[in-house]
């Protein structure tokens, strides 16, 4: 019986997947970028006096995933005998997006983003994990941090550029990133009234008990 072999994705049907992967960096990007770097994250930071282990594991799993998605888009079109969802995937299926993909690749070649995935995300290098104390963090330094920055929107700048080549229509941004920002304050507001509650404890005892001792 013949074999029916599936014919290769067109560069639109990439297109539809991709946009919704820069989509998840870019909702990550503003997450993290919220949270951990942006002066108004020190609500956020206070918090680590009562939770610092889940604090400093909430960081970790989302710039792990942050980094990851981004080092996937970068990929090859193919690693051996497996084809990958990438940019140079949809390159090769649509010539035309070659210099905007250039562009973000010149951001990702010019980081060490590359080593700190080859050396802490892809595989367990065993040379360094007998060599030094085991941490579960990635370390990322302010360059990496700012890389990171670079690349998330560079991605939102081709998204919208590439969209008029793929679909013939302007991409239209769904805003999800004012979102994402508006319960990162809203999470900060949260915590910064219930600082204020509990400074607020010792008088608010004193004041219902002066109002008991009267009754």
């Amino acid at each position: 019986m013949a074999t029916t072999q599936t014919a290769p994705p067109t560069a639109a049907e990439l297109w539809t997947v991709i946009k919704k992967e820069i989509t998840g960096i870019q909702l990550l990007w503003e997450a993290v970028n919220g949270l951990y770097f942006q002066p108004s994250g020190k609500d956020w930071r206070a918090l680590q006096a009562d939770t610092p282990m889940l604090i400093h594991l909430t960081q970790t799993a989302l710039m792990e995933s942050l980094l990851m998605r981004v080092s996937r888009l970068m990929d090859p079109a193919a690693t051996g005998k497996l084809t990958n969802l990438s940019l140079k995937q949809l390159v090769a299926a649509d010539a035309s997006i070659n210099t905007d993909e250039k562009a973000i690749r010149a951001v990702w070649d010019g980081s060490g983003l590359v080593d700190v995935r080859n050396k802490y995300l892809s595989h367990n290098d065993l040379n360094r994990l007998m060599a030094a104390d085991h941490t579960l963090n990635i370390p990322l330094e302010p360059l990496d941090i700012e890389a990171l920055r670079q690349l998330a929107e560079g991605l939102r700048t081709l998204r919208r550029d590439v969209n008029p080549k793929m679909e013939a229509a302007a991409y239209v941004d769904q805003g999800l990133d004012k979102q994402v920002q508006h319960e990162v304050e809203t999470l900060g507001d949260a915590l910064r009234r219930g600082e204020i509650f509990f400074k607020l404890l010792p008088e608010l005892k004193s004041a219902l008990d002066a109002v008991e001792a009267q009754q």
